[in-house]
Formats: C-alpha cells, sequence, structure tokens
C-alpha cells in the first residue's frame, strides 16, 4: 500500500512540474505567431548573447581555475580550522547576490577603499564587477567539491609516485588532474548556467547596453520598453542555449566517492617554495572575502540613525518571509513526494532510469532558467487576468522550482545511505511504515533537512529576479529595496537593508538548526 502511494505522490509532483514548464511554454508559443526568423536579424540582440556567453565563459573559468588552486592549498596544508573553511564555502554560495553586489560596489567601486589604496583606478560597472561577483559566489563552491575529489585519491597513487621520484608537477599531471577533471566538467556546467542565467549581478553592475546579458535584456524588454516580441526571442535563445550545454555539460556529472581522508605528511615532504605557495593562495582567497564582506557594511559608518526607514523595512522583511515560506511549502511538497518515490524505488532496487528523468524534471531551471519560466507564465497570465493578483504566490512557487534542486541534492546522500543500511532490517521486521519513519528515517534525516529548508529559505528570500519582473508597487522585497537604495547612491541604507537581510538568514539558520538539526547525534 505504501508503495503505492510513495508513486501516487511522485507521479503527482511530476505531473505538476510538468504542467508549470507546459503552462510557460505555451505562454511564449502564444506569442511565437508573430515571430519570423528575420526577426532574429537584430544586431543587439546577438551582441546581447555574445556577452551574456562571453561573461558565463570568463566567470565559470576564473571559478575553476581558483578553486582547484584553493582546493589543492587546502589538500596540502590541511589547516587546523579546514572544517570552517568548508562551511565558508557554503554560506558564499547561498550568500544574497544583491548582498554580493553591495560588497563589490563597497570595496572595489568608485568609492571604495580599494580605489584609495591602489596607484590606478578602474570601473566596476562592466565585464570587471560581474567578473568579481561572480567569482565570489561560485569559486568557493568550485575548491569545495575539488577538495573532495583530492580527498577521493588512494594513497597508494602519492607512495607510489613519491618511489617514482615525481616533482610537483609530475603529481599534478598524472595524478591529481586526471582526478579532478570527470568532477570538474559538470561543475565547470554548472558554474557556466548559473552565470548564463544571472540576473541580479549584471541588472546591477553591468553598467549599461553593453554589459547587457538575455536575462536583463527580458527584464528590460518587459518593465520599460513592453516589447513581448524581443523579449520572445531573448527566451527562446536563452532556454535553447541552456538546454544544449545543460545536456552536454551536466550529464558528465560525477556521484562523489567518499573514501576516509588521506595524510600527505607521511607520504612525501613539501619544499618551501610550495608550502608558500599555498599559504599565498589561501592568504589571497581570505583577503578577497573579507574585502568583500567589508565593503557590504563599510557604508554604514555614514549611515545618519535619525528618520530611519523602519516602517519600510518591516514591510519589506514581511513581503520577504511571506514568498520565502511560501516557496519552502512548495519544496516541501514536491521534493519529497519525489523522494519518497526514489526511496521506495532504491529498496527494491529498480527505478533508478525512471526517476533520473523525474530529478531531470525537477532541475528545469537549471536547463530554463528562471527568467525564460517567469516570461512565459508572464505572457500566459497577461491575457487572461490581473497578474498583479498573483505576484506573491507565482513569485515563491518559482522561487520553490529554483530551489528544487539544491532540496533533493541535499538530502538524497543521506536518503541513500539510510536506504541502503536499513531497509532489509526492515522487510526482515515488518516494521509499519510510520515506525520506519519516526524510530529510523526521521533521526537520520533531520540534520540534512534541516539545512536544506534553510538553504531554499535563504535562497528564496534573496531572491530578486522574479519579483523584479513581475513584482507589483505593493510588493517590494529586502533585495528589491537595497537595489533601489543603491540604484539611488544611498549606500548606507542599503548597507543597513543588507545587514537586515543577513540577520534574517542567520536567525532562519540558527531556528530551523535548533528545531529540526539538534540532538541529531543522540538519535544514532
Amino acid at each position: 500500500m505504501m508503495k503505492k502511494l510513495a508513486a501516487i505522490a511522485g507521479y503527482t509532483a511530476s505531473a505538476f512540474l510538468a504542467l508549470v514548464i507546459c503552462a510557460a511554454f505555451w505562454g511564449l508559443a502564444e506569442q511565437t505567431k508573430e515571430l519570423s526568423w528575420s526577426a532574429f536579424n537584430d544586431p543587439y540582440l546577438w551582441r546581447v548573447l555574445r556577452f551574456s556567453l562571453w561573461q558565463a565563459l570568463l566567470s565559470a573559468l576564473l571559478a575553476c581555475i581558483g578553486g582547484i588552486l584553493l582546493a589543492r592549498a587546502w589538500f596540502y596544508l590541511q589547516p587546523r580550522s579546514l572544517n570552517w573553511q568548508l562551511r565558508l564555502a557554503n554560506l558564499c554560495f547561498v550568500c544574497p547576490v544583491i548582498l554580493v553586489v553591495l560588497g563589490c560596489v563597497g570595496s572595489f567601486g568608485l568609492n571604495g577603499f580599494w580605489q584609495h589604496l591602489a596607484p590606478f583606478s578602474w570601473k566596476i560597472y562592466g565585464l570587471s564587477g560581474i567578473l568579481i561577483a561572480h567569482t565570489f559566489l561560485n569559486m568557493p563552491l568550485i575548491a569545495r567539491y575539488c577538495y573532495l575529489q583530492y580527498q577521493a585519491i588512494p594513497a597508494s597513487y602519492w607512495r607510489q609516485g613519491k618511489q617514482l621520484g615525481f616533482s610537483q608537477f609530475s603529481y599534478w599531471r598524472l595524478i591529481e588532474w586526471p582526478m579532478l577533471r570527470s568532477r570538474l566538467a559538470g561543475l565547470f556546467g554548472l558554474v557556466f548556467l548559473l552565470c548564463f542565467g544571472s540576473f541580479t549581478i549584471v541588472l546591477a553592475l553591468g553598467g549599461g547596453p553593453q554589459s547587457t546579458t538575455l536575462e536583463v535584456a527580458i527584464y528590460q524588454a518587459l518593465r520599460y520598453d513592453f516589447d513581448p516580441l524581443f523579449a520572445l526571442q531573448c527566451a527562446l535563445l536563452q532556454l535553447l542555449i541552456a538546454t544544449s550545454l545543460g545536456w552536454l555539460l551536466l550529464g558528465r556529472e560525477q556521484q562523489d566517492s567518499i573514501r576516509h581522508q588521506q595524510s600527505l605528511t607521511s607520504i612525501h615532504q613539501h619544499s618551501t617554495l610550495s608550502l608558500t605557495w599555498h599559504r599565498l593562495i589561501i592568504t589571497s582567497y581570505y583577503l578577497f572575502i573579507i574585502s568583500v564582506v567589508l565593503g557590504m557594511f563599510s557604508p554604514l559608518l555614514a549611515l545618519s540613525w535619525q528618520a530611519l526607514p523602519w516602517q519600510q523595512w518591516i514591510e519589506s522583511s514581511l513581503w520577504s518571509l511571506n514568498i520565502a515560506l511560501q516557496s519552502v511549502v512548495w519544496v516541501l511538497i514536491l521534493g519529497s513526494a519525489l523522494l519518497w518515490q526514489y526511496s521506495s524505488n532504491l529498496s527494491q532496487n529498480k527505478g533508478a532510469k525512471r526517476h533520473k528523468g523525474q530529478e531531470l524534471l525537477a532541475s528545469v531551471m537549471l536547463l530554463a532558467p528562471a527568467m525564460v519560466i517567469t516570461t512565459g507564465l508572464f505572457f500566459l497570465l497577461l491575457s487572461r487576468t490581473d497578474i498583479s493578483r498573483y505576484t506573491v504566490p507565482l513569485v515563491a512557487l518559482i522561487n520553490a522550482l529554483m530551489s528544487l534542486p539544491f532540496y533533493m541534492r541535499s538530502l538524497k546522500p543521506a536518503l541513500n545511505d539510510s536506504v541502503k543500511q536499513y531497509a532489509k532490517l526492515n522487510q526482515s521486521l515488518d516494521l509499519p511504515a510510520l515506525s520506519q519513519v519516526r524510530f529510523i528515517y526521521w533521526p537520520l534525516m533531520r540534520k540534512p533537512l534541516s539545512v536544506a529548508i534553510s538553504l531554499c529559505m535563504v535562497l528564496s528570500l534573496g531572491d530578486m529576479g522574479v519579483i523584479a519582473l513581475i513584482g507589483s508597487v505593493d510588493v517590494t522585497t529586502l533585495p528589491l529595496l537595497l537595489f533601489q537604495q543603491l540604484s539611488s547612491y544611498q549606500y548606507a541604507l542599503a548597507s543597513a537593508t543588507g545587514l537586515i537581510m543577513l540577520l534574517l538568514c542567520g536567525v532562519i539558520f540558527y531556528l530551523l538548526d535548533i528545531s529540526l538539526g539538534r540532538d541529531n547525534a543522540e538519535h544514532i
């Protein structure tokens, strides 16, 4: 009976996801009656496409190169604070994007402290600012996964290298790179797609038409020019390219292999030059991270503490929390239904290919970026109803679709381990389903679940792209308020808004940790 219910839940969630996607594509298709091939002969459209691909390629390359260097330094030095550094890498990736924009402007902008310290000046708005912000967000993610891949290298490889008298370059060419490249293709594809669909960073730091991506062009076409045809052209191009690259690159992603951490101190000695190089890399990394963090909050020193916009902050915080909570409800319903069916199939050793298709459907926002789905639903609702009435539910739903892949990937490793360890025991004892959940799966899943829910809430709370496109005047979230303050050069107020947003994210992580994640060890 429970197996049938799991199958029904999983297929219902998949059908709902397919329905939303089909509705978005239907909204796009309704506009294609005015579309012709000659409409694509627009020099501005192709210039936007070239810049979108160019900035995504450079961002992914910088993130991969910096991430590999940092992971290598972590692995060879094994600093005592390594666990904290890995946690910091996760926090950088989930940091609200608009806060990163504020930090880049505050530290590298015209009035930033780096401009005053450096003997020359530069422009933060344009490609340079976009690359800095993307590197801050994605390089720690690459470094974390590459470090895990370093841990998967068998100790026998290092011993053989020592016996053969390998140089540092030989270690890299014959041992490290062959182990990294299997993981790096998928990571490069993921970062490329994230940067290709970047909206907030390009909108805030692009600096003009010369630094515009397809997502920003869609936003400008619908919000300012109201040119649905041009928005449709951008959406179709972005969908085609993102889907093609996603199938090509993300399909090569491999599962992590779990191995014990290898100790290199007894395998071979490092030269003083090598150790100095690794320490310099870690120092440069933290100097970069600290610079952006200081840039977020250094404008607070110039804040006038009289007549602060408390009413605006309270209303924006409530709107943000409202949308984040609705988004998490959607994620819990859809993600848990899919994972329930996955665990049921896993316990029966079947349905792996079937679930792979469902997981790909749940990860649709990586292949069809949020602005494409939002544009399709915008067109669909625009001709049928007053879209302002559905602003909050629609934003929450799209944010949920954006968070769903991260929710499932956060829980799948723990779910895999739980099912593989206890599935046969449950069958032999013939435990009722509720008893299995209460005494076995819940104690093992509560900690990963608290992290996954926190991640989804923070991602939804910090998103600005969807609300900027379909939001109404009455609905202003904290990221949108911060962007409005940045646009009007109110850096001190923007920094205070960013502090409120960061405090909200910290409170969310803390409350979910003490309610779901605490005492996890006592149940294992």
